[in-house]
């Protein structure tokens, strides 16, 4: 149709025909957004990955705690080290105890126990082993082992120390 002066004439749509224009042209019945099904599926894909992150972190966690465990283990079966090198040849045998002597209140999960043997090959030479065992149920351990030399060398006689 032409107006008089030979121009198309322009109509106006109505408000239903923009309706059934926009909706054939998103392709679907709706306005853009999401659907519930879609935003179920994102919370769900969101709920895995915290729940691995969480997973992760207790991990890190678990390691860190066992890392100080050791080394408070560690530097507990120094602590006995020092008392074994402080007799300078300490007797031999085994001995054993907690720490609650030393440091009252602390270090309740954990026991040393000391053993010292005579060198095979060398008569002023003792082995000192220290074991240190801590955790639940006294399930982990620390040893620590040291050779220490007698400051006073064997009587000539009797090639016994004094």
């Amino acid at each position: 149709m032409k107006g008089a002066e030979g121009h198309p004439r322009i109509r106006t749509l109505t408000r239903v025909e923009k309706t059934r224009r926009d909706l054939s042209l998103s392709g679907r019945g709706y306005s853009d957004g999401f659907t519930l099904l879609e935003v179920m599926v994102a919370i769900a894909i969101l709920g895995t990955a915290l729940v691995s992150l969480l997973s992760l972190h207790h991990q890190s966690m678990q390691s860190v705690i066992r890392a100080q465990d050791m080394t408070r283990a560690s530097m507990l079966a120094q602590a006995v080290m020092t008392e074994a090198e402080l007799e300078r040849f300490p007797d031999l045998g085994r001995s054993s105890g907690d720490f609650q002597s030393s440091f009252p209140g602390q270090f309740q999960d954990f026991r040393w126990e000391r053993l010292v043997e005579a060198s095979a090959n060398f008569p002023d030479v003792r082995e000192v082993k220290i074991l240190v065992r801590y955790g639940p149920g006294q399930s982990r351990s620390f040893a620590l082992v040291e050779f220490l030399h007698s400051p006073i060398p064997p009587d000539p006689n009797t090639g016994r120390f004094q």
